[in-house]
C-alpha cells in the first residue's frame, strides 16, 4: 500500500455537519446515500475534528439497528451506550428492554447534550421496528419545546424506505427534520486525488478504476489496501489480478456486492428491470414492455429507479419536437453496471470455462464498458472544471439525449460531447476514444462529417455563426499523437489534463498550457 488510508472529499458536507454540531442548539438531521458511500465516515470525521478541541469530550452515541427483534436493538442499544461511556452511568439504560426504553434513553441524553447517530434507519419501515419512529417523534417534539443542546441524526441507505420513514406526510416524523444531507458519489478531484496517492497514477489504470467503482468510497479504500497490485507491469495482468482479488476469487471482500447491494436496495421486481437493462443496452418503453410482459406498473418502477434510487438514466432523443415520449433508459450506476454486465457473468463462467478463455472474455467486456464509461467520465469532467472556472471552455450547457435519425431525411449523427458557451458564443464538439491512437485519420475524418451534419440540422442551425472548437479525448495522449493532432489543429485533452485543471481544493494548477490557440478555433469548414 502505497500511502497510508485518509478521509477525502466531502468537505462541503463536514462543514455542514460541523455547524450544526457547533451551533449548541437542539438539532434534529438525517444523512443518506448508497451502500459504501460514506455516511458513517462523515460523521466520524466531524467527531474526530471536534474532539480535537477537547480530546476527553464523549460528545456522540453511534449505534446501528440490527435487522432483527425488539429484543435483540434493547441489547445492542445497551451495548454501544456502555462501549461509549462506560465510566459514567446512564440512567435508565439496565431497564430498557424495549423500543420505548430506546427512545427514552435517547431523549434524555440528547437533553443532556449529546449527540445520537442511528444507522441502518430504513429497518424501522417495517417489520419488529415500525413502531420505533412514532416513539422517537414524542421525543423529538419534547426536545424541540426544550432548550436542549444535544441533537439527533438518522443515517440510510434505501432511499425509498427512508423517504417514506421522513418525508411521507402520514410518517410519524414528517416535517421535523432540521436538516437533511444526500452523499452522492465523489467528484473527479477527489478520485484524482485518491488514485495518485494509492498507486494508480496511470491513466488507463484510472479509467479501469472509475469504470468498476465509480466514486464510491469504500471499493476505493479497498483498492488502496490490496499490496502489490502498483507493481504489475502490464495493463492486462493489473486488471486480471485487480478483478480477481476484488470481485472473483473466494475471500474477495466484494464477491457478494453485486447481489447484497440489489438484494438490499431493490425488490424482484426491480431486479428483474435492472437486469434487462443491463443485458440489452439502452431500451425503450416499449421494448421494456415487451421483454417483461408480466411486469405491471412499468411506469411506477422506471421512476423509482430514476429519481429516487438514481440507479438508472433515463435519455430522450437530441432531435425530438416538443415534450418527446420515446426515452431509453439504461443503467448509470457504474459499479452495478460493472457488475452486470463484466463481472456476473465472469463469476458464472469460472465454473465451466477455461482460465485464459475466461481471461480473454472478462478483458473484453472490460475494454468495451470502459469506452462507454469514458464518455460519462469526459461530461462529467467538463462540468466540474467549468463550475470550478479551472478550465479554458466555461460551459454554460451541454447537449444530452441520444442521437436519433433527424427529420427531413439526413443522414445520421453521433457526436459523444456537445458542449456550450452561450456567453461568449462558442460550442465544443468531442470524440471520446479509450485509445489515443484510435484517432485515426478515418475516425477524424468521420467525426468532422457528423459535426457538419449536425450543424444543417434545425437543432444545430443555431450554432453555425458560433466559434466552434473540436477536441478530442482519450485517457492519455502518447506525446508524438498528440503533437501530429494539436498541429492539425485539433485540441487533445486526456486525464492528466483534467487533472491538472481541476487541481486540488488548496492548488488549482497551471492553466496557462490549455489556452487555445487561435487557429483551433476557426469556424469548420
Amino acid at each position: 500500500m502505497s500511502t497510508e488510508w485518509s478521509f477525502y472529499g466531502r468537505r462541503e458536507e463536514a462543514g455542514q455537519l460541523l455547524e450544526h454540531m457547533r451551533k449548541g442548539r437542539w438539532f434534529f438531521g438525517s444523512i443518506r446515500g448508497r451502500r459504501r458511500i460514506g455516511k458513517t465516515a462523515l460523521i466520524n470525521q466531524v467527531l474526530t475534528t471536534i474532539r480535537s478541541d477537547d480530546p476527553g469530550l464523549r460528545l456522540a452515541l453511534l449505534f446501528q439497528l440490527p435487522d432483527s427483534s425488539v429484543s435483540d436493538t434493547a441489547s445492542v442499544f445497551r451495548r454501544a451506550a456502555r462501549r461509549w461511556n462506560p465510566e459514567q452511568e446512564i440512567v435508565g439504560l439496565d431497564d430498557v428492554r424495549d423500543l420505548e426504553g430506546v427512545a427514552t434513553v435517547i431523549g434524555s441524553l440528547c437533553n443532556r447534550g449529546a449527540i445520537v447517530v442511528i444507522d441502518e434507519f430504513q429497518y424501522c419501515y417495517q417489520g419488529p421496528l415500525k413502531g420505533f419512529p412514532s416513539l422517537l417523534q414524542a421525543e423529538v417534539d419534547r426536545l424541540n419545546r426544550s432548550n436542549a443542546k444535544g441533537g439527533l441524526i438518522v443515517i440510510g441507505s434505501i432511499q425509498t424506505e427512508m423517504e417514506a420513514l421522513l418525508e411521507d406526510r402520514k410518517a410519524p416524523l414528517f416535517g421535523r427534520t432540521t436538516f437533511g444531507i444526500r452523499l452522492g458519489p465523489w467528484d473527479l478531484r477527489t478520485i484524482f486525488e485518491v488514485s495518485r496517492k494509492h498507486g494508480a497514477a496511470d491513466p488507463q489504470r484510472r479509467l479501469t478504476l472509475w469504470t468498476l467503482f465509480g466514486g464510491v468510497p469504500r471499493y476505493w479504500e479497498l483498492f488502496a489496501r490490496e499490496d502489490g497490485l502498483d507493481a504489475i507491469d502490464r495493463w492486462d495482468d493489473w486488471a486480471t489480478e485487480l478483478c480477481n482479488r476484488l470481485f472473483l476469487l473466494g475471500n474477495a471482500p466484494l464477491i457478494q456486492e453485486g447481489e447484497t447491494l440489489l438484494a438490499g436496495e431493490l425488490r424482484r421486481n426491480y431486479l428483474a428491470l435492472l437486469h434487462t437493462l443491463a443485458r440489452h443496452g439502452p431500451c425503450s418503453h416499449a421494448q421494456l414492455l415487451e421483454w417483461l410482459p408480466d411486469l405491471s406498473s412499468l411506469g411506477a418502477y422506471l421512476e423509482v429507479l430514476v429519481k429516487d434510487l438514481r440507479l438508472v438514466e433515463k435519455s430522450f432523443p437530441v432531435f425530438a419536437e416538443g415534450k418527446p415520449r420515446n426515452a431509453r433508459y439504461a443503467v448509470s450506476d457504474p459499479f452495478l453496471r460493472a457488475w452486470l454486465a463484466v463481472l456476473k457473468e465472469t463469476r458464472q463462467d469460472m465454473r465451466v470455462v477455461p482460465g485464459s478463455r475466461l481471461v480473454r472474455g472478462l478483458l473484453s467486456r472490460l475494454q468495451t464498458l470502459e469506452g462507454h464509461a469514458f464518455e460519462v467520465l469526459v461530461r462529467q469532467a467538463c462540468e466540474e472544471e467549468s463550475r470550478l472556472e479551472t478550465g479554458e471552455f466555461s460551459m454554460t450547457q451541454q447537449i444530452y439525449g441520444y442521437w436519433n435519425r433527424p427529420r427531413g431525411g439526413q443522414a445520421p449523427i453521433e457526436i459523444d460531447l456537445v458542449a456550450q458557451d452561450e456567453r461568449n458564443r462558442k460550442v465544443r464538439f468531442g470524440s471520446c476514444k479509450r485509445t489515443a491512437r484510435n484517432h485515426d485519420r478515418e475516425s477524424l475524418e468521420r467525426f468532422r462529417q457528423h459535426v457538419t451534419n449536425f450543424l444543417s440540422t434545425r437543432k444545430g442551425s443555431r450554432f453555425r455563426d458560433w466559434t466552434h472548437e473540436l477536441a478530442l479525448f482519450a485517457p492519455s495522449f502518447p506525446t508524438d499523437w498528440r503533437s501530429r493532432l494539436e498541429s492539425d489543429g485539433w485540441i487533445c485533452r486526456d486525464l492528466p489534463d483534467f487533472e491538472t485543471m481541476l487541481g486540488t481544493p488548496d492548488e488549482r494548477g497551471n492553466l496557462g498550457r490549455f489556452i487555445v490557440s487561435p487557429k483551433v478555433k476557426g469556424e469548420i469548414q
